[in-house]
């Protein structure tokens, strides 16, 4: 029996109009109902899942939610913060300098706030989809002093895909990269990403990965659902995803997740 459920937010749990389906939050809430734990876990900030979150009814029951791609775990309960990992100021500044050198429009997080500088075609992308304000400043790598969660390079998709091709997953051998769109490039501490702190939360319940369940669609996605007893790749996932997941379901627009919700935890 599946005891967790894991989700990816955007492109997964949430539709291309970024909102939940009555469907699929149904689905979900009544796995919770049959006593299976919900954890969302997405590259956003915190506070950019918590109203989601609260449509779930995660914080009423004994929930989670991993933000930052695994940078941070937060118990729903009483939002208390269970694990941070966080870029230190040294690794933020080689984000920033290698993002200057390839002319990448970059932003981070402080205090729960989308920091920048300048401007970009997509600047307002991370602010549209989770509603976290932005700060514009007049030197991004002098005003960041201290560390934080992540970074990210927004981006045309052809140059990200071709910073995505370089790096191959690591920035200087510290530092973490993936995508999680098209047109985000994220810079995480090195062995942060959504398996790993989902593999922690795992073994800290006294759970088997067997009965985890992991729902996603892009590579910051991949080894959360490689690690799940049953990997679960949405119809819009990219051929990597498919590729790693046991299973393919339907698209974010056409329910994917309640359809597996229904058929392994529902029994209907």
């Amino acid at each position: 029996m599946y005891k967790l459920i894991a989700l990816d937010m955007d492109d997964t749990l949430m539709t291309s109009g970024n909102v939940m389906s009555d469907r699929t939050r149904d689905a979900l809430l009544a796995a919770q109902q049959a006593g299976v734990k919900v954890m969302l876990a997405s590259g956003r900030p915190t506070s950019g899942m918590v109203k989601d979150a609260k449509l779930l009814q995660l914080d009423r029951r004994e929930s989670y939610i991993l933000s930052y791609n695994g940078a941070r775990l937060t118990a729903m309960k009483d939002m208390s913060l269970l694990k941070e990992n966080a870029l230190t100021k040294e690794q933020f500044d080689e984000v920033y300098d290698y993002c200057q050198s390839h002319q990448l429009f970059m932003i981070t997080y402080v205090n729960e706030e989308i920091i920048y500088e300048g401007s970009h075609p997509y600047m307002n992308r991370e602010h549209e989809l989770t509603g976290l304000p932005m700060k514009e400043v007049a030197d991004l790598k002098a005003y960041v002093q201290g560390n934080v969660p992540k970074a990210m390079a927004v981006d045309f998709e052809d140059r990200i895909s071709a910073a995505d091709n370089e790096l191959n997953g690591s920035l200087n051998g510290h530092i973490h990269a993936t995508t999680s769109k098209p047109y985000f490039l994220e810079f995480m501490t090195k062995g942060v990403s959504k398996g790993v702190t989902l593999k922690e939360l795992v073994e800290t319940l006294g759970l088997d990965r067997n009965e985890v369940m992991a729902f996603g669609d892009s590579d910051n996605d991949k080894d959360m659902i490689e690690y799940a007893g049953l990997g679960v790749a949405m119809g819009n996932a990219n051929d990597t995803i498919k590729a790693a997941a046991d299973i393919v379901t339907s698209d974010n627009d056409h329910d994917g997740i309640a359809e597996v919700v229904e058929k392994y935890v529902l029994k209907k």
